[in-house]
């Protein structure tokens, strides 16, 4: 959430999706906190073309299924997207990344440091379509959480 409030900050033409209502409140209420306009924040569902024009679209977390993100991002003109997501999302904590925190402190970097790689991308992506797998009938939740928890059997 840091991370998104200063590019809010920085770039007053970036507004950020979130998939879940849940982070949603969480980071309106942030942006509240921290004196940026909480409209920023807009939840997936409710993104259409017209709310995008002349901005620049952030992602604070992703979706468990990679078909999903595609799908809302088919008709954007963007041609590619910045996700800001955290090795402690459940999405994450799926794969284990609660061994790999410790790992990346004990190597120095710092919390608020970015991990930024191709191979960083297409291993999420790949963790994704390995739920998807899973996944026979998609039920709706308020968090991310919730849906891992619904879904993943």
């Amino acid at each position: 959430m840091n991370a998104c409030a200063a590019l809010a900050k920085e770039d007053p033409n970036t507004v950020f999706i979130t998939w879940f209502p849940e982070t949603t409140r969480k980071f309106k209420a942030f942006f509240t906190e921290q004196g940026i306009a909480e409209n920023r924040i807009i939840e997936a569902r409710q993104v259409h073309t017209a709310l995008l024009a002349n901005k620049t679209a952030v992602f604070a977390e992703h979706y468990p299924l990679h078909a999903k993100e595609i799908e809302l991002t088919r008709n954007w003109t963007q041609d590619h997207f910045v996700v800001f997501s955290a090795m402690d999302e459940p999405l994450f904590k799926h794969f284990g990344s609660e061994k790999m925190i410790p790992l990346m402190k004990m190597l120095g970097m710092k919390e608020e440091e970015a991990i930024e790689h191709s191979l960083v991308s297409k291993s999420i992506i790949k963790g994704q379509d390995k739920i998807a797998a899973h996944v026979n009938l998609e039920l709706s939740a308020n968090s991310q959480a919730e849906w891992m928890e619904r879904n993943i059997k």
